[in-house]
């Protein structure tokens, strides 16, 4: 059996959100690429600006912030997840439509990200670059709902994990990505695992020793 094609596994994707024909995809497939990276390579710099956003076909990745000499872990991402510095690809698409109206929104879209992406597993992605990205708007009605789509699902991902962080333990968070990635702790090392719980690694031990009990 062939593997599937671009335009497969776009479909795939989208179909439980947008089930549309195949052929609807095929334009769009034409401005994705498929990339691999290796373990721990790092796939933007923090203070640099976001070029990609990728799709998650295999493996997965982090995206850190550097602070007191410690990596801080804001967020995992697995198959079937997009992964990227969103909030840099934000920043400069709006710079380029919208000039700031206040101080408080100049410094949102003027603070150079510290956002750094690493591929914690061997990756494999499928990567749209930003100009691409922001074109989609504009190329046709179907491209406009694909790429708010996009927008909106890494919105709601983002103001889910917000809400959890909030109103849940430590616990209850780490029981709820068990249950979307029973395998993490066999992917995912415990200490990116804990500082995205907001734990130290000694907290992480002990927590996964009272739920094995």
């Amino acid at each position: 059996m062939s593997s599937p094609t671009i335009t497969e596994k776009l479909k795939a994707f989208f179909d439980p959100y947008m089930e549309v024909p195949i052929e609807a995809w095929l334009p769009f497939s034409k401005l994705l690429t498929s990339k691999s990276f290796k373990k721990n390579e790092v796939l933007k710099s923090s203070f640099q600006s976001e070029k990609n956003l990728h799709l998650i076909i295999k493996g997965s990745a982090g995206l850190f912030v550097f602070k007191d000499g410690h990596d801080i872990c804001i967020d995992l991402c697995y198959e079937g997840e997009f992964t990227g510095d969103y909030y840099s690809l934000l920043q400069q698409g709006i710079n380029s439509q919208t000039p700031a109206k206040n101080e408080e929104m100049s410094a949102v879209l003027h603070l150079e990200s510290p956002i750094y992406v690493m591929a914690l597993e061997p990756l494999e992605t499928l990567s749209i670059g930003k100009n691409d990205l922001f074109n989609l708007y504009n190329q046709s009605e179907f491209g406009n709902r694909m790429a708010r789509m996009v927008s909106e699902l890494l919105y709601l991902q983002k103001q889910y994990q917000q809400i959890e962080l909030l109103t849940h333990t430590a616990e209850q968070r780490y029981l709820n990505l068990l249950e979307k990635h029973p395998l993490i702790i066999q992917r995912t090392a415990a200490k990116h695992i804990a500082s995205y719980l907001g734990i130290t690694p000694e907290s992480f031990s002990r927590l996964q020793k009272k739920l094995i009990k």
